[in-house]
Parts: C-alpha cells; sequence; structure tokens
C-alpha cells in the first residue's frame, strides 16, 4: 500500500509522469480520490499551489475536492473551481478584451426569463421562454448565433443588447468572453505560464466551446502536466451540449498516455455483472465490494400499482436515507409521492424547486446584484418595489426603456425611490453579508414576511452569504450550487443520479417511449443513461415497468422498453 492508499491502477495514473494523460474512470473506481492524490502527488513533487489547475463542472465536486486537498494541503494558491469561476478570474484581468467594466453581472437562468419574457412580448411574439433560451444557448455553445433563424433571431439581438446595455453577462457568455481573451496571445501565455498542471474532471461533459478554452490554456512549452479525467460510458448531457466526441478527438490529436480505473468498490458483484452489460466503451469494471449484491426485475399492472409495491417493500426494508427511486422523467415522482404520503414514508423530491429559485431568496440577491451593479436594470426593477414604493408597472416599462437615467428623474420627486437609491450606493462595494445586514434594516424587507418558511429561507440565506467576498462569486454558486438532498428516501431523475451512490436503488418505468425516451434521437445516450443509473446501487438494484399508465386521463397499455427486456434475459 502507497502512502496515498490507492490501488495499482490509480498509482500508476497518479505517478505517470507523461505530459499529456486521459485517465477513464469507470463508476464506483475511486475517481474523486485518485484526482486529489495526482494533486497531492504534484505538491510532494515540489510544484507550486499556484501552478495546479483543477477544473470540475458542479460546485458539489469542487468543494469535495476542496474540501479533501484542505485535510492534507495549503490550497489557498491553488485554483479548484468549475470552469465557469475560471471563466469569471480570466475575464476580470483581460477584461479590456470584452465589452464589459468592472464591476459586471452575472445573470442567471431566472434572470435570462425575465428579460427574454419582455423581448418576447415587446415583440408580439408568442414563443415559450423556456425554449426560447434553450435554443439560444445552444446556439452560443456551438458559436452559432448568427445562425438563428426568424423571430428567435431577433429576440436573441435585442436580449443581448438588454445583457450589454446592463453591463451583464449570462452563463454562456462567461464562456464565450473568456474563449475570446485566451485567443489572444498574451492572456494565453500569461495562463499557460501560471497553470502548469492543468487536471480536467468529467471531461465527457465538455462542450466544444469549454474544450477549446481547456486547449486554450495548454501550452507545450509551459504546461507540463494535462490530464483529462472522464468516461464515456457516464457521457449523458447531450442536451446541455456535452461533447463526448472530445475525448476520441483529443486522444487523437494529442496521443496522450491513456490509463483506466476499472476496479468498482461501490456495487455488489452481480450489480457490476448487470452494468456490465450496458458498457459501450473502455474494459469491464472489476466489482471490488465484499458484498455479492442483488439486482431483480418486476412488472406491474400500472403505475399506481408500482408506486404502491415499491413503497411497501421499501417499508419491510427500512434504511429511508440509503434509498432512491430513479426515473427517465420527472412526471414519474407524482405516483410515488402520493404512495409516500399514505404509507409515511420519508422522501424527498431532488430537484424541485431549489433554494436560489424561492422569492426571498431571488429578492434578495436582486438587491446585491443592483448595489453591485448601477446598471443591472433587471435586477433593479425587480426590486425597487420591494417593499412597496410607489413603483407601478407603467413606471418598470419606462425603466426598461429608459434606464438609469429614468431612476434619477423620479427620485426627484419621489423620496422613497431616492432613499432606496442610497441604500443601494451606500452597500456598492461590501461584503455580500455586510451589504445584506444593511439592506435588511433599511428598506424594512423583514418585516414584509409572514410565512414561517419565508422568514426561514431569510435565516439561511443571511447564513450562506457570510461564507462569500463577493457578488460574483455568491451569483457563481447560487446557480451552480447543489442543495442537500434532505431527509427520507430520495426521488429523482437518472441524470441527478450521476455521481451518487445508495444502498438500494429501484429504476422504475422502464419502458417503450419512456426509456428511450420518445423524443430522443440518440439511442446511444439513452443506454449510457440506463447504465448510470443502474450503477448507482450497492446493495439491492430493481429494474421494473409497468403495462399500463395514465394518459391525459386515459390508461394506455405499455410495453417494457429493449432495456428492461435486455435486463430480464440478462438475470434468466
Amino acid at each position: 500500500m502507497n502512502k496515498y492508499g490507492l490501488n495499482d491502477e490509480q498509482y500508476a495514473a497518479v505517478t505517470d509522469s507523461a505530459q499529456v494523460m486521459t485517465l477513464n474512470a469507470s463508476a464506483g473506481s475511486g475517481k474523486t480520490r485518485t484526482l486529489v492524490a495526482k494533486i497531492l502527488y504534484l505538491l510532494d513533487q515540489g510544484v507550486s499551489p499556484k501552478n495546479i489547475l483543477a477544473l470540475t463542472f458542479s460546485n458539489r465536486a469542487s468543494n469535495e475536492m476542496k474540501t479533501r486537498l484542505m485535510a492534507q494541503a495549503d490550497i489557498r494558491d491553488m485554483q479548484v473551481s468549475t470552469i465557469h469561476s475560471m471563466c469569471v478570474r480570466v475575464i476580470r484581468t483581460f477584461i479590456h478584451y470584452t465589452h464589459l467594466k468592472l464591476p459586471f453581472t452575472i445573470y442567471d437562468d431566472q434572470d435570462q426569463l425575465s428579460v427574454l419574457k419582455t423581448v418576447i412580448k415587446s415583440k408580439g411574439y408568442t414563443d415559450d421562454p423556456y425554449e426560447v433560451r434553450g435554443i439560444i444557448s445552444k446556439a452560443k455553445s456551438g458559436q452559432e448565433e448568427d445562425q438563428l433563424e426568424s423571430p428567435i433571431d431577433e429576440i436573441y439581438r435585442q436580449y443581448q443588447e438588454i445583457l450589454k446595455a446592463n453591463n451583464s453577462v449570462d452563463f454562456d457568455d462567461l464562456l464565450i468572453l473568456a474563449n475570446q481573451c485566451l485567443q489572444h496571445p498574451d492572456c494565453k501565455d500569461h495562463y499557460s505560464r501560471i497553470w502548469k498542471h492543468i487536471l480536467i474532471d468529467e471531461f465527457q461533459d465538455t462542450s466544444k466551446l469549454q474544450y477549446s478554452i481547456i486547449l486554450s490554456i495548454y501550452g507545450p512549452h509551459n504546461t507540463l502536466t494535462l490530464m483529462m479525467i472522464g468516461d464515456l460510458n457516464q457521457s449523458i448531457y447531450a442536451w446541455r451540449q456535452a461533447n463526448p466526441d472530445n475525448i476520441n478527438d483529443f486522444i487523437k490529436n494529442y496521443n496522450p498516455s491513456q490509463r483506466f480505473l476499472s476496479y468498482n468498490y461501490r456495487s455488489g458483484s452481480s450489480i457490476i455483472a448487470h452494468a456490465n452489460s450496458f458498457l459501450q466503451y473502455g474494459q469491464p469494471m472489476v466489482a471490488k465490494s465484499p458484498s455479492p449484491g442483488m439486482v431483480s426485475v418486476s412488472v406491474f399492472n400500472s403505475q399506481d400499482d408500482e408506486a404502491d409495491k415499491i413503497a411497501q417493500a421499501i417499508i419491510k426494508m427500512q434504511g429511508y436515507e440509503e434509498t432512491a427511486i430513479l426515473y427517465r422523467m420527472n412526471s414519474r415522482s407524482l405516483g410515488f409521492e402520493k404512495a409516500f404520503a399514505k404509507y409515511r414514508i420519508p422522501y424527498k423530491v431532488v430537484g424541485e424547486l431549489p433554494f436560489y429559485q424561492r422569492k426571498v431568496v431571488r429578492d434578495l440577491m436582486g438587491y446585491l446584484k443592483a448595489a453591485n451593479n448601477p446598471t443591472d436594470i433587471e435586477s433593479i426593477a425587480r426590486i425597487i418595489n420591494i417593499p412597496k414604493r410607489g413603483f407601478g408597472d407603467a413606471k418598470r416599462e419606462q425603466l426598461f426603456l429608459r434606464g438609469r437615467a429614468y431612476l434619477e428623474e423620479v427620485s426627484q420627486d419621489m423620496s422613497d425611490i431616492r432613499l432606496f437609491m442610497d441604500i443601494l450606493g451606500s452597500v456598492k462595494g461590501k461584503k455580500p453579508a455586510e451589504a445584506l445586514y444593511e439592506i435588511l434594516n433599511r428598506t424594512g424587507y423583514r418585516r414584509t414576511l409572514v410565512k414561517e418558511s419565508d422568514l426561514f429561507m431569510l435565516q439561511a440565506f443571511e447564513n450562506i452569504v457570510s461564507g462569500f467576498d463577493s457578488v460574483e462569486e455568491l451569483i457563481l454558486a447560487s446557480t451552480f450550487l447543489e442543495q442537500d438532498s434532505g431527509h427520507g428516501v430520495k426521488l429523482m431523475t437518472a441524470h441527478a443520479s450521476k455521481g451518487l451512490e445508495f444502498d438500494r436503488v429501484f429504476v422504475v418505468g422502464v419502458e417503450e417511449g419512456v426509456w428511450p425516451h420518445a423524443l430522443s434521437d440518440n439511442y446511444d445516450e439513452e443506454s449510457r443513461l440506463y447504465f448510470v443509473a443502474s450503477s448507482r446501487p450497492r446493495k439491492f438494484l430493481n429494474l421494473s415497468y409497468s403495462q399500463s399508465r395514465m394518459y391525459r386521463n386515459q390508461i394506455m397499455k405499455t410495453s417494457p422498453s429493449p432495456f428492461f427486456i435486455k435486463s430480464s434475459g440478462i438475470l434468466k
């Protein structure tokens, strides 16, 4: 046993001295342990923390990595973050290569929707703002904004004009502008000299644009380590513009040293054998858990029958905290929620309205954004009449049309608006916790809250902001920070389960037209998603489908999915 507590595969990857390498880390193979050990190994070799860049694609993964590293090393000068956080750093330093000025505002999903709704309404269109947001995001990720068709192209242009006027960007813009900066030799050289050791987690989830950013930081003469870590078998985010072909492209063009982690410490041998049958790439997983595990399949008469019988089985098993129900579509949770309420089984639907989208939290985030960036009209408009200040819809429309100048004009005759602007001005530049304290004390916002749940949200938000030094960092966290899933049985989509593990997992609704999804044209990705769901449990896996389901108040007969049929054949 080596000093890092690694197996032979992990240790070989950590000590590989190749300049460029890939690490294919299968499910449950100790990927994070290996990544952390690689960083510790570099530090032990005398590498300075400031020369290490470790990128992940969620705050949960980033925070876990930081926690493990901080227990063993001083990483204050090390960049361990999401790719979006890194892009903010690049943009701040080389902002002269962008249209922005410091400080700028980052619009989250809800901010985007608010602007798009305003634009769509102003043009008399009836497009779904959620759908428009997705189309625009996809176009930005593929750098194909000039190929948008009317009327989306008109909406897009006005949307971007509003962001520019408000000195604001959305999350796709962070990637675009950072990539824009990194195309300049001085910017590229600056970061390739600083970050000599680059480690990229979840490489299979990178988009073409993110891939470009990573390669822009890489400099053959400066970079000593470029390590891409991922698993093509868990590439399930094409709808977020993730491009698994990036891995094959990287291998083809950079001839990296290729390492594999195939030992699975999570699941029993029977579960591993089942999951291996759905592998598309690489080596079969090797079970290292002492438990044999158990895999079973079930057929139910209806969705209600499925939910009711699984609820009864869970009662007998107990251990609610380590049990999960996984499904392909969110709507499948409703039957289980009813059954769990009937049997008084504690549960949590993972993916319900997130903390940062609750009204109280969005109000307070609006105050902090407006104070941080005086030209952010979207945030100002959100909170200018909270609490009531006599600033109605007509005035809000004028605010959107005329901007800050209109606000200055109105404040001459409206003392409440003048006080509002004074408050924002007085907290500009302060740390979020200090700014929030003054906002709450001077606006009377706390007195407007009546519901106990709203007061709880306020208290929770006060606790959260104390951990951030800037509003930009808080905005990033508010969008990418996964919340604790709570107590009881977890109900979630298979997508949401990636990276998680449980003792017992029920994969439900494995029916024709549901899984693979009828609207998906990527059968291979649907199969990979099924692999991800099937590889979550440690001890018990049940796969089921119902012979009928309700659709628009009518009972419809259903057939088993090809995945269910294949699973049934494997287990016979």
